[in-house]
């Protein structure tokens, strides 16, 4: 992904189809602050609001950009047990307990009904599918899965591109 600074980051969010409060909530340089200043290992990036509830994903799987508004609801309850719920993540397929499972709720442009998906609740995917987390070798544990780092970004990207699509995301310039 290429870099965005807070100036660009603020373009960025006034050409995009946000709601005006939302741009307000942004919290760019807390969502940003432990990243590193190179962002070419990134297909995705969260800058959330203060809560980290609520807040925007910077997509970009290929070459173009893309912003996602979206809502968190961390930990899956499980409703028979009433106990967390592990899953696998429909970005990028790490397999989370349910202390860090949560699900991510989308805007589809084109029919505006909600959209939903689990994810890992920190969305650090693009760490996860290159096994710089603790998360992503317990998930090649759990799922036995042999494939290579760069096997694993390139399902992410496949995964994010379907997504991209399912949403009817517009590319932002």
């Amino acid at each position: 992904m290429k870099t965005v600074d807070h100036e660009e980051f603020n373009r960025l969010i006034q050409v995009a189809n946000l709601k005006p409060r939302l741009k307000k909530e942004l919290k760019f340089e807390n969502s940003t602050i432990e990243l590193p200043d190179d962002w070419s290992e990134f297909e995705l990036i969260s800058i959330a609001d203060r809560t980290g509830d609520k807040g925007i994903l910077l997509l970009q799987p290929k070459e173009t950009l893309f912003i996602a508004p979206y809502e968190l609801t961390r930990r899956i309850i499980d409703s028979s047990t009433g106990r967390d719920r592990a899953i696998i993540c429909d970005f990028c397929y790490t397999w989370q307990p349910g202390s860090n499972a949560a699900s991510i709720t989308f805007l589809d442009t084109a029919t505006k009904h909600s959209v939903g998906f689990l994810c890992c609740s920190d969305l650090a995917c693009s760490q996860h599918v290159r096994t710089a987390t603790k998360a992503s070798l317990r998930s090649r544990a759990h799922l036995r899965e042999n494939l290579s780092n760069d096997e694993r970004v390139s399902r992410l990207k496949s995964r994010l591109l379907k997504k991209i699509e399912q949403l009817h995301l517009q590319p932002i310039t």
